[in-house]
């Protein structure tokens, strides 16, 4: 049990630290919370607002806070375990309620995609969350970004119920898409005012918005 407990400790620290606030305030004198217009410190931020060298550093950063832990800690604990489900979720709730921020986090996508690569090949879920990620942005696109990201997660959420089988991991997965709607869900209510819109391709099928709430067609937060 301590030994869950110790990984789950350095997953969640691992998680927490900020690299796409740090690297931009540090090297660049740029704080992207206050520079971009979701106040997100996250990656995606740092490549509109930086540049994409750094957007770049810090998306491996992302991935690898995510990963690396996960994956470390694989070498020493069965993920049949109910408590391994702590581990897999700490980067994502370190990186959304990071202290370094006073739990004013970013919004986990990146640090999702690194944990799921550190749990392979002992899972399917990058897959299964990449699949509708790209669906989502492409042949049936949902706008905003923020509900696209909600929706993948949920779809990810309900494939893996059928194909993932191991319920710690499961149980991980579920947990990591709460955090993830709880980080954009203030978005999508609040930000881009609870518009949607979908589109088959370039052909729009149903939904409203407009130009001048902070979100295009192109669904960019």
């Amino acid at each position: 049990m301590l030994t869950y407990l110790f990984w789950t400790a350095v997953s969640f620290f691992s998680g927490s630290v900020m690299y796409s606030y740090l690297i931009p305030k540090v090297f660049y004198r740029k704080d992207i919370t206050r520079i971009s217009k979701d106040g997100n410190p996250g990656c995606g931020n740092v490549f509109t607002c930086v540049g994409i060298p750094c957007g770049i550093l810090c998306l491996l950063l992302e991935l690898a806070k995510g990963a690396v832990p996960v994956w470390l800690a694989l070498r020493y604990l069965s993920p049949d375990n109910p408590m391994f489900a702590g581990v897999m979720a700490a980067p994502a709730l370190g990186h959304a309620f990071s202290p370094m921020l006073k739990n004013r986090g970013g919004k986990a996508i990146a640090v999702t995609f690194g944990t799921y690569i550190g749990l392979c090949p002992h899972s399917l879920l990058l897959f299964l969350l990449a699949i509708p990620f790209v669906f989502f942005s492409t042949a049936l696109r949902i706008n905003p970004h923020s509900l696209r990201v909600m929706t993948s997660y949920l779809v990810t959420l309900c494939i893996a119920v059928f194909l993932e089988s191991r319920p710690a991991l499961l149980l991980g997965a579920a947990i990591i898409t709460a955090a993830v709607i709880y980080r954009h869900l203030g978005d999508y209510l609040h930000r881009e005012k609870r518009q949607y819109s979908i589109y088959l391709f370039s052909i729009r099928l149903f939904g409203h918005e407009t130009q001048d709430n902070g979100f295009s067609h192109s669904g960019k937060a």
